[in-house]
């Protein structure tokens, strides 16, 4: 059962946070509500939970000192954050400003907690190898496809598809931590205009004149979604991510718009500038941003960093730096493991009599942790596939730190636990293939032979 650590003194908040989790996901979370910044910081610290819930708006718990805690071991405190707040008090927009450096996935307002939380939170749990589980760590590929449907009643929770991406970005080591935050707002606009503009057919005009009223956009979204033909289109979002481009296509199932006339306009109607901001934040961040002919589809381009250098963990920064080019070995089979690496950047292959077996990226943050526990000799050689660099972290430095730094010890052994996990489902495929294999076997006839 995994853990949510909730941030929130209001009681009255709590119990419809305990409700929506234990209504939408019976004996899946185990959710605690520590009752102090100090009690919250002990559970982030050795809890390490995957998820958390802060309440932005508490009067009773300070989000400003959890944010600069977080933001002191980033790498430590890696977990997906979904935020809430009360429109009535706070601007969404300073409060997403104020924490745009740690990974807040989504903002729910309080009148939306028993409709988004949930959603939210199920977006997240679905796809939590993306950031939680060191996603294509140990294969033997370059590359990352995959696909989201995302719902025109997503719209408000649909910041979280782009947080998820970016975050995975980031801990890949494919973008410096400083972009993931654009990466994700490019996103979710394109994602919102997908939405609104095209599944929904929602015009600009229309959409300042309703909200001229004080409704929010999401009241003529689902408005529009009374309509059954519209309320069944899909928005999709594929990304193509390798070495060195990440390519992401949304495509809605509207009518699409004249892409060139509207080109035009933002660059001399004001308004259509502001309407215009997820085109305007894309082409910021992106190297190219392409739509079709249509204007139901664009594809976002990014250009990947090679030297993306993660900060070194609190209490390693002094340790011994190594850089590392292609063809490097920074570990040889058979040696002794008298220290732990952490991955700041760079990409290797792991060889096991020669074979490469598995590839290790800044997503897996430590490597060599195996014989370093078990004071025992390598059991496989690391190769550096490109430019790198690493922090050597012998073993009395580690016990040394471990003893101001605790957590350390528990976050190692998560680590080694996942990936533990990963190879029992990996053995179990590849057990279910040979056995499958030995069935076709059985079924041919015994008198055809392949010559």
């Amino acid at each position: 059962m995994e853990y949510i650590v909730a941030s929130c003194s209001d009681k009255i908040i709590t119990e419809r946070i305990r409700k929506v989790v234990e209504e939408d996901f019976p004996n899946e979370f185990l959710l605690q509500f520590p009752s102090s910044e100090k009690a919250i910081l002990e559970r982030l610290n050795f809890e390490l939970p995957e998820l958390v819930i802060i309440n932005f708006s508490d009067e009773g718990l300070s989000s400003e000192y959890l944010r600069d805690q977080i933001l002191q071991d980033s790498w430590l405190h890696n977990f997906g954050i979904v935020g809430l707040y009360d429109r009535k008090s706070d601007k969404e927009e300073a409060i997403l400003e104020a924490n745009k450096d740690i990974n807040l996935l989504t903002l729910i307002d309080f009148s939306r907690i028993e409709s988004h939380l949930g959603k939210s939170l199920r977006i997240i749990n679905t796809n939590r190898q993306l950031i939680f589980q060191g996603f294509l760590a140990d294969k033997l590929v370059n590359r990352m496809t995959g696909s989201f449907q995302i719902d025109n009643h997503d719209y408000l929770v649909s910041p979280v598809y782009g947080g998820l991406l970016a975050i995975s970005l980031v801990r890949m080591g494919k973008i410096p931590a400083e972009d993931r935050h654009g990466v994700q707002m490019a996103l979710s606009e394109l994602i919102l205009n997908s939405i609104e503009h095209g599944n929904c057919g929602i015009s600009y005009s229309e959409k300042s004149d309703w909200m001229a009223t004080g409704e929010s956009i999401y009241e003529l979204i689902a408005e529009r979604c009374k309509e059954p033909n519209i309320a069944g289109r899909k928005v999709t979002l594929n990304w193509d991510i390798d070495d060195e481009l990440c390519k992401f296509t949304i495509r809605d199932e509207g009518v699409g718009f004249d892409v060139l006339a509207f080109r035009e306009k933002l660059k001399s109607d004001a308004r259509d500038r502001l309407h215009g901001r997820g085109i305007i934040m894309a082409q910021m961040i992106a190297s190219k941003l392409l739509y079709n002919k249509t204007g139901n589809q664009v594809s976002l381009q990014i250009k990947l960093h090679k030297d993306v250098e993660n900060a070194a963990p609190a209490g390693f920064s002094d340790e011994e730096v190594i850089r590392v080019k292609a063809g490097d070995t920074l570990m040889r089979s058979g040696e002794f493991g008298d220290c732990i690496y952490y991955i700041s950047s760079g990409k290797f292959t792991v060889y096991h009599r020669d074979n490469p077996v598995g590839r290790i990226t800044p997503a897996d943050i430590f490597m060599g942790e195996m014989a370093f526990l078990l004071n025992n000799a390598r059991s496989a050689t690391v190769v550096a596939d490109t430019q790198g660099q690493v922090i050597k972290i012998p073993r009395n430095s580690f016990i040394e730190v471990v003893k101001n730094y605790p957590q350390y010890s528990i976050f190692l052994s998560k680590i080694l636990a996942q990936k533990l996990v990963r190879s029992n489902e990996s053995v179990a495929a590849e057990h279910t293939a040979l056995q499958s294999q030995q069935s076709d076997c059985d079924d041919v006839d015994p008198d055809v032979l392949e010559v």
